[in-house]
């Protein structure tokens, strides 16, 4: 052998790092074997929720859940792991009631009502306009009515009308503030008994107005009172706002090839308070994916960060705080991508966000996972969307992806309700989804080069109006660019 490529091959043999092409299959056959034996997120998440229950940030709870994670990114061989402490405002809810009664009548009735996060004490009573689907097309008409009035909103879309396109819970509240309604009651899309909660604050600072959820069933009932005699809501609401603190999780893996480039894996930690959290599984299989790759870490040409946060649910709170520390440090730019995981169970296929170049890379990293995930189709979605803990990252130009998972409809409906509790949750769900987005993030990890790179202002302006998505930044107050 000649002497340089003797050279090459020993260095290559004493590091293992793969230094002249991508890949083989059997390191990502390999790494699934022993994935679906090692992965116990399941297990852990049901400890955890039949143990302590609920993890709301600023909670005993939360605490708890932060320290158990810590524990776990060492227990799976991650020893650089650590908090990353940030301010926050909590928010606990106290009591909250509800009465619905016509004009000029004693004939109060009392309905089942939850509050949304972020939302104040409120004592009143106020006169009760239905405002459809609560978009700014839906209540433009009405702006004379609204102000001063309880705001009777759906959560999705009742309305198919082409080219409407719903908005968060808490852009709906903005919005029903702009017009000058005095309180919302939101009504729950699934026509039963369960109640949701979520925040209803875009920043996690505290809105002006109570925001409550009903549920479907009680929502119709009211619509059809409402189309007989003119109604009002009586509201006596007492929450709970002081200042506290919250720590993100985070676990480094370096490359052997000492490097800046790094991959972001994160997902929210944090979950409301009325249920266990149990479908929030996220953040639970972070660790399984965590164990996978440290075990192939000799094949990685970038860094991969490992961030479990708090605060998502009241407004990204702990992913602002720590995409801003970066900003300050002058970090960001050593970040390739970020890998989102909310929510994420039994995933089908890959939301590439329409990422400009992301094709070139997708098209084969959808034949890894189809060829080692089950079920698993390939068919990629191009949907990039906002309030989840991708999006600070995303905002300052970072190429952010996600998931595409199904789930039953039983799930989907206890998400963020009363209903919250493990049984809807499967442990194949869980290790389908370590699985596929451990094969993504080595092979993001792995690659020589990426086909994709961060987008620079102009181009990122011109691409969220393409997906529409000024509108919602601007209700929010975070469209920055002129």
């Amino acid at each position: 052998m000649h002497q340089s490529r003797l050279f090459f091959f020993c260095a290559w043999l004493f590091t293992g790092y793969v230094s002249a092409q991508d890949l083989p299959d059997s390191v990502f056959a390999r790494m699934s074997r022993q994935l679906l034996q090692s992965a116990d997120g399941y297990e852990r998440l049901s400890r955890f929720c039949r143990e302590t229950g609920h993890r709301l940030t600023g909670s005993a709870n939360g605490t708890k859940a932060e320290e158990v994670m810590l524990g776990t990114f060492r227990e799976k061989g991650l020893t650089k792991a650590e908090f990353f402490p940030f301010p926050i405002r909590t928010w606990k809810r106290s009591s909250c009631q509800l009465e619905i009664v016509p004009h000029n009548s004693d004939n109060f009735v009392p309905f089942k009502a939850v509050s949304l996060a972020n939302t104040p004490s409120a004592s009143g009573m106020w006169n009760i306009v239905d405002g459809g689907d609560g978009l700014e097309a839906d209540l433009r008409p009405m702006a004379a009515r609204i102000k001063g009035s309880c705001l009777l909103i759906n959560l999705d879309l009742v309305r198919k009308d082409s080219g409407r396109q719903n908005l968060h819970r808490a852009e709906k509240v903005s919005l029903a503030l702009r017009f000058g309604a005095s309180s919302v009651l939101f009504v729950h899309p699934k026509d039963g008994d369960m109640v949701l909660t979520g925040t209803a604050s875009l920043d996690g600072i505290p809105v002006g107005i109570p925001a409550l959820c009903i549920s479907g069933r009680d929502g119709r009932e009211v619509r059809n009172w409402l189309k007989d005699q003119p109604l009002m809501a009586g509201m006596e609401v007492k929450n709970v706002i002081s200042e506290g603190k919250a720590r993100n999780v985070m676990a480094v893996l370096e490359a052997p090839v000492p490097t800046r480039e790094t991959i972001l894996v994160c997902g929210h930690l944090d979950s409301w308070d009325l249920g266990t959290g149990a479908v929030g599984i996220g953040s639970f299989t972070i660790p399984d994916i965590a164990g996978a790759l440290r075990q192939q870490q000799q094949y990685l040409r970038r860094n991969i960060v490992f961030l479990l946060t708090m605060g998502e649910e009241q407004g990204l709170l702990g992913s602002r705080a720590l995409a801003a520390r970066w900003l300050e440090e002058n970090k960001l730019k050593d970040l390739c991508a970020v890998v989102n995981l909310d929510m994420t169970g039994n995933p089908l296929s890959i939301n590439d966000f329409d990422w400009p170049g992301a094709e070139g890379f997708f098209s084969g990293a959808d034949k890894i996972i189809v060829r080692n995930v089950p079920g698993f189709t390939g068919k990629r979605s191009h949907s990039p969307g906002l309030h989840s803990d991708h999006q600070p990252f995303m905002l300052e130009g970072i190429p952010s992806f996600s998931m595409n998972s199904s789930m039953p409809d039983s799930v989907y409906a206890c998400y963020h309700a009363d209903c919250d509790n493990i049984q809807l949750v499967k442990d194949f769900y869980m290790k389908n989804s370590a699985l596929a987005h451990s094969l993504l993030v080595l092979d993001l990890a792995s690659r020589k080069q990426l086909s994709f790179t961060r987008m620079k202002p102009k181009k990122l302006v011109k691409w969220l109006k393409t997906h529409r998505l000024k509108e919602k930044l601007e209700i929010s107050g975070e469209w920055k660019w002129n």
